[in-house]
């Protein structure tokens, strides 16, 4: 087999439909590419040919700062990707053309059937349909412990409005991010705080966006950019002023499931990372796995 780099961002593209299924929100190129920074990244695709025609391709993306490989879309879509390869068989064949410095987090675990990965991360997500997408029959399946406190916190939150798909609440989402997580904060980066704008014109523009942010006496205090497609409903990033209203990330997380529900998505994704407050709603999980070389 015949590798090579693929550096143009028309024929990463083209390689990228010709392999993708198009299955999940990120394996549409136009919302990945939300996430690509002309400026700070650079296309690295390796491309396998065997006899002229295309095999497969891993695709990764130089990060000019850190100087390392990841895979493209970077760090906000690593859920579930994938390594589009016809023949798995020959998975280690294009693992070796990875360079030094390669860090590809997120993987789906399907792909540990074809190569033993490390493991990365639990990413949650819940089968709404096992609930009949009926929130009071989801609930009643949590322990009467947990029910008892979730009702408890939730009616200390103060009377407040529900709005849907107001984007320009966007500037708030992302001062609450940075206030709650200083300089971790994922909007400290200029690919993530674009990328996310970008996605949110897009996925509104697609008509997929479900936007929702809760007004507490004319203040916005808590913002979740969500995205619905083909039967996923996807709870993509979220911030709240939790320290001036207690217990406000649980009232999010009930109107996103109702949401998921309503549009009767078989699936909402609540992602990796932050286990802590996940396991209190009972959350299906998953591992996902990395390749660190």
């Amino acid at each position: 087999m015949d590798f090579r780099i693929c550096n143009d961002i028309e024929e990463c593209q083209r390689l990228w439909n010709m392999f993708s299924p198009n299955e999940r929100l990120f394996d549409v190129w136009d919302y990945r590419a939300c996430f690509f920074d002309g400026n700070g990244q650079e296309l690295n695709f390796i491309a396998g040919f065997s006899k002229g025609n295309p095999e497969g391709i891993i695709p990764l993306v130089l990060s000019k700062k850190t100087n390392q490989y990841n895979y493209f879309g970077g760090w906000f879509t690593a859920e579930r990707n994938s390594l589009y390869i016809k023949d798995k068989s020959k998975i280690t064949q294009f693992l070796e053309q990875c360079p030094e410095n390669t860090c590809m987090e997120g993987l789906d675990p399907a792909e540990g059937r074809s190569y033993n990965f490390p493991e990365d991360e639990f990413t949650h997500y819940l089968d709404l349909s096992k609930f009949n997408y009926s929130f009071d029959e989801y609930f009643s399946s949590l322990d009467k412990k947990k029910q008892k406190n979730l009702r408890y916190d939730l009616k200390s939150i103060p009377e407040h409005k529900v709005h849907y798909n107001k984007t320009g609440d966007f500037k708030r989402l992302a001062e609450l991010n940075i206030r709650r997580f200083e300089e971790d904060s994922k909007f400290n980066d200029p690919a993530v705080m674009n990328g996310v704008s970008r996605l949110i014109k897009l996925a509104g523009k697609k008509g997929i966006l479900d936007m929702i942010s809760v007004e507490i006496a004319g203040k916005v205090q808590a913002v979740d950019v969500c995205a619905t497609f083909k039967g996923r409903y996807y709870a993509l990033i979220g911030s709240s002023n939790y320290q001036k209203v207690p217990n406000i990330g649980k009232l999010m997380t009930v109107l996103d499931i109702k949401s998921a529900m309503a549009k009767k998505a078989r699936f909402i994704e609540f992602g990796a990372t932050a286990d802590h407050w996940k396991k209190m709603w009972n959350f299906d999980k998953e591992m996902l796995l990395k390749f660190v070389k």
